[in-house]
């Protein structure tokens, strides 16, 4: 079965054109002031049009004012249905934040946060992301194992739900250990874009891209 592949950071028409030849239906556009990445909000209501109604949009902020957040959701809901758009937080504000949007949202997790405990009573959380570097720190460490136990007993109620996702997010030269996919059940690998995938600054290697993301729909996880 091929897996489901989300690539983050997409700035450019080019790049969603090729992702989408080799059936990409999940893209992640970066908000965050201080990404690399980082996409004006007029630059995206450009790059939105490119994609068809059934395709995933990912908004992805960290440390946002909320009125900043409702007016791209705003924006964009008089320009398309928002049926398919999810919020995407890296940060570790409240729950109660997170769900004044009355949208669906995925969380980055973060070891530092305090809402952990909560994050199960949010109303709107329909995924996590776990990095793949922090999840190599653990295993390195000798307490991958035990993160694992932990974190399935906190989320034990999330994980059984059908629309709930969890996402493991890869770097392009990420070297995969056999034991994490027995560890984890993952419904979706994210891969945001870097210099490592770029001829030069804001320049993508499309072949580069397409060769990878189709090596990572076939990976066993």
């Amino acid at each position: 079965m091929s897996k489901l592949v989300k690539v983050a950071g997409v700035y450019d028409k080019r790049t969603i054109q090729r992702l989408k030849e080799v059936g990409v239906g999940q893209f992640s556009f970066d908000f965050r002031a201080r990404s690399f990445n980082f996409l004006q909000q007029h630059s995206f209501m450009e790059l939105q049009k490119e994609l068809d109604l059934d395709e995933e949009i990912f908004l992805h902020f960290e440390n946002e004012a909320d009125f900043v957040i409702q007016k791209i959701v705003d924006d964009l809901k008089a320009e398309r249905s928002t049926k398919n758009v999810t919020l995407e937080f890296s940060d570790i504000n409240s729950v109660e934040f997170y769900d004044s949007f009355k949208k669906p949202f995925v969380w980055h997790y973060n070891f530092d946060s305090k809402e952990l405990d909560t994050l199960n009573k949010s109303k709107y959380l329909q995924g996590i992301v776990l990095k793949f570097s922090d999840l190599l720190k653990l295993h390195e460490d000798g307490v991958l194992h035990n993160f694992c136990n932990n974190f399935h007993s906190l989320f034990i109620d999330l994980l059984s739900r059908e629309d709930f996702k969890l996402t493991l997010e890869l770097d392009w030269d990420s070297n995969l250990f056999a034991s994490i996919s027995e560890l984890f059940d993952f419904d979706l690998i994210a891969i945001p874009i870097s210099n490592k995938v770029e001829i030069c600054y804001r320049n993508v290697d499309l072949g580069k891209v397409q060769n990878h993301v189709q090596y990572l729909k076939e990976l066993n996880l």
